[in-house]
């Protein structure tokens, strides 16, 4: 076992351990269907990237156990993504929250998923070309494989802050471990009229991390300031954007998350 301890499915390594002995979390647990899996894509001709767990070890060191495969392509590449997974013995196991078949195609093979993403979580966006273009390569389970282009991993990762999941940690860790290659002006142009959520992760990034403050350049933050000044001057009226954060809330029933006037009475 390795010289670390397990504290809620993650595994935390005493200082001065090598990143490679926790490699062997995940190349030896599900090593040969992850590389069924790909490969079965890679020969089915679908150009795809890994996203979730695997795209955050690649571009910080840091890993987290996980039992799944975020595999992105473009729409017209799901259905073919699909029939791919089914010659390598996977099986479609639906969908596991209303509005799924809208962004994800879930598929699994004994404990293990493969999840073909499209879309957004939150329907804002879609998987283009362009990603695929600027995509990195590189080596997984002695795959040779794509990985999510830096901003776009923060991109998506930025939505996710609700009640069932935060994925802010996972930002938090790319951008120390990214500090010099981010382009922040992408980014910023990226988010759009979201560029409020992006300035709020930023706070909790100095908040957290006062020591790389230098990792986002000063003039992203001048642009911030300025913006933050025209938005209190002039903030949007009738704007509701809780669904863009907490997509569960709205395609999930939840039983323990109501209002209180949908409560029935007593």
């Amino acid at each position: 076992m390795l010289p670390g301890k397990f504290e809620h499915g993650f595994l935390w390594l005493r200082a001065g351990y090598q990143i490679n002995e926790m490699r062997d979390l995940f190349e030896h647990e599900h090593r040969e269907i992850y590389r069924e899996a790909l490969t079965a894509l890679k020969n089915a001709g679908i150009d795809f990237m890994l996203g979730g767990a695997f795209a955050i070890y690649h571009y910080t060191n840091w890993w987290r156990n996980t039992h799944d495969i975020d595999v992105y392509v473009v729409q017209n590449d799901v259905a073919k993504a699909a029939r791919a997974l089914e010659t390598a013995g996977f099986y479609d196991i639906g969908e596991q929250a209303k509005g799924d078949k809208e962004w994800i195609y879930h598929s699994a093979r004994g404990d293990m998923i493969v999840d073909v993403i499209w879309r957004f979580a939150n329907l804002a966006n879609y998987i283009t070309p362009d990603w695929l273009e600027r995509a990195p390569k590189g080596n997984f389970v002695g795959v040779d494989v794509k990985f999510i282009p830096l901003e776009e991993i923060v991109w998506i990762k930025t939505f996710v802050i609700n009640r069932h999941r935060c994925d802010w940690p996972d930002v938090m860790r790319v951008i120390r471990a990214q500090c010099s290659n981010l382009d922040w002006h992408r980014l910023l142009d990226m988010l759009d009229e979201h560029w409020l959520l992006l300035a709020g992760l930023i706070d909790v990034f100095d908040w957290q991390h006062p020591d790389s403050i230098g990792c986002v350049p000063l003039e992203i933050r001048e642009e911030l300031i300025t913006r933050r000044r025209d938005f209190w001057a002039n903030p949007p009226l009738g704007v509701d954007r809780e669904h863009l954060l907490d997509p569960w809330i709205h395609y999930r029933a939840d039983k323990y998350a109501i209002w209180r006037n949908e409560q029935p009475n007593d």
